[in-house]
């Protein structure tokens, strides 16, 4: 992707043209790394500026994103000291990926008061910065302390210091020749790939070439630099459609479809949409599936200990058996007595019980008794927990299991929202406590997955929450439903509303998508339940997703995801 410098200064030009005289109306942080200013000039601009470290960008777009309730530090601080204000400039660091926006507005006092808004996006790195007219920095998006080596300092209160680097300008021509000549064997584009400003090595590709001439090299990034002045947006695609690339111009060594653009700012607008929802889609689910990997951690290592408890008291029948042999046995005991040995008159042999010679044979003997009545209510207690264990790893795994279907936004919705009422998960919209219970319920807006086969419709759940409203709300009596046999798997439903018969066929088909939507989908052979739905009851106070059938069949099929047959939503 070239979102380097020199296509960088296409879309300052543009955002020069039309942010320039306009009023800051808005500002909100939708994103942890991400602002958006609403400026009016004649009509209503939406500048993004992220700061992820995937995905840095800065330009103009037409999609909205909901706000926390709650605005981050630094939205209020950008609010205090930009809202109202006039974009005054806008400008681009020289060869470099730093666009600056330069705004008057108004202080406590009503007097005029010259900030910056610098947005470096560049990599890793990428950061936001807001300071005022001496250059001071007034506060940043990730702010980094004087101790930390991992970049350089943002202390609140220091003098901005823009990035520089001991590299070539793309438009210094003797520059340019004089480092060619001193590398003659080597390719015009392997040379100047580490020692030019700015420039991503696709543009590189596409100014160089094939030429080998340093003076011919050279004159063509000043034909590269006329071309940016009259730009044709385009954005490169695959066979389906999906955006691969944006160029400022039309780059003749990038293979693909076409679809331009009356500007870049729209192009990369249509670009990184598409690149940002994929990318904190990832997040999100990665975050969740580290949630419920440590979950399962915890449990499984609880129970190994519990486990291990369970196993130390299965001897406590020998305690309650010593005690009887002792009382049985007072006439042989002797005070200071250290060691009973006595016939055990439950096996016929010989037995030998420690004693304790502090105490009185009664006493030794309740000893044993309590120790007895404790390892008791020990293996009560555990076998409990271990059964409560064994219920929250399949529950946990259901959820694992939910995350390798084909999630979008509002499945993630319902995923996290499940772990946040299973108190595995904080909730993180800094909403209080208040607020929340004043809430209507939440009403999950995912929907099951959808395939026809030879005319009925067969919807298979993605997530645990999905799986019960579609068992227990969209499925009626006379429905099949459908799920993998003594493993997690979704719930499939075969719309059956004349409860007529249901062709061999689509129960075959709707059994194999069944089977791959469960943890066994990697085996040649899975047993899968199927029944009327009539038959299918929601255990009291169970997880999301747990049934009890009354009565069932069993089919084996081969895990099959039927794609040609999945309908497409719109």
């Amino acid at each position: 992707m070239p979102f380097d410098a020199l296509n960088l200064s296409v879309i300052a030009d543009e955002l020069r043209q039309r942010l320039v005289g306009g009023k800051i109306n808005k500002i909100t942080q939708p994103e942890k790394d991400e602002i958006d200013l609403n400026v009016f000039n004649g009509k209503n601009y939406r500048l993004l500026v992220s700061a992820s470290s995937s995905l840095p960008r800065a330009h103009l777009t037409d999609e909205s994103k909901p706000s926390p309730l709650t605005a981050p530090a630094f939205c209020m601080v950008l609010r205090k000291h930009l809202m109202g204000g006039v974009v005054t400039g806008v400008s681009q660091q020289p060869f470099e990926r730093v666009i600056i926006i330069d705004v008057t507005s108004g202080n406590e006092l009503g007097d005029s008061e010259q900030k910056r808004l610098i947005c470096e996006v560049v990599g890793k790195s990428a950061n936001v910065f807001l300071t005022d007219g001496g250059g001071r920095i007034l506060d940043c998006m990730k702010r980094i302390p004087m101790t930390s080596l991992a970049g350089r300092p943002t202390v609140i209160g220091q003098k901005f210091e823009f990035l520089t680097q001991d590299k070539i300008r793309p438009d210094d021509r003797e520059a340019i020749i004089r480092v060619l000549r001193a590398n003659p064997d080597s390719q015009p584009k392997e040379v100047l790939k580490n020692k030019l400003m700015g420039v991503a090595y696709q543009t590189l590709d596409e100014i160089v070439g094939d030429s080998a001439r340093p003076e011919e090299v050279a004159d063509r990034f000043a034909l590269f630099a006329e071309k940016l002045k009259t730009p044709r947006p385009t954005m490169v695609t695959d066979e389906d459609g999906t955006p691969l690339d944006v160029t400022a111009v039309d780059y003749r060594t990038l293979a693909g479809g076409r679809i331009y653009f009356d500007t870049l700012n729209e192009a990369y607008d249509r670009y990184f949409a598409e690149k940002d929802k994929f990318q904190r889609h990832n997040e999100k689910t990665k975050a969740i599936a580290n949630v419920v990997k440590n979950a399962i951690h915890r449990i499984e290592k609880k129970t190994a200990l519990q486990t291990q408890d369970l196993l130390a008291a299965k001897d406590n029948e020998k305690n309650r058996i010593y005690g009887e042999l002792i009382l049985s046995s007072l006439y042989k005991i002797k005070k200071g007595d250290g060691r009973l040995t006595t016939e055990n008159y439950y096996d016929g042999k010989t037995a030998e019980i420690p004693l304790d010679p502090l105490l009185t044979p009664q006493q030794n003997a309740q000893k044993y008794f309590k120790k007895y009545a404790k390892q008791k209510k020990t293996i009560e207690y555990t076998t409990q927990l271990l059964e409560e264990n064994k219920s929250q790893l399949v529950y946990l795994k259901s959820i694992a299991q939910s995350l390798k279907s084909p999630l979008d936004a509002n499945d993630i919705d319902d995923i996290t929202a499940e772990l946040i009422a299973a108190r595995l998960m904080k909730k993180s919209d800094g909403k209080d406590k208040k607020q929340n219970k004043k809430q209507k319920p939440r009403v999950s807006k995912s929907r099951p997955l959808t395939y026809v086969k030879d005319g009925w419709t067969i919807l298979v759940g993605k997530n645990n929450l999905q799986n019960d409203k579609l068992t227990f709300e969209t499925a009626k009596g006379g429905d099949m439903w459908l799920h993998a046999q003594d493993v997690t798997s979704c719930h499939t439903i075969i719309i059956n509303p004349d409860g007529a018969d249901i062709p061999d066929a689509v129960l075959q088909t709707a059994a194999e998508i069944t089977a791959h939507y469960s943890e066994s989908s990697e085996s040649s052979k899975v047993p899968v339940f199927y029944t009327p739905k009539k038959y299918v009851k929601k255990p009291n106070k169970s997880h999301p997703g747990f049934v009890n059938l009354l009565s069932y069949k069993t089919c084996l099929v081969n895990p099959d995801e039927h794609a040609e047959l999945l309908r497409k939503e719109k």
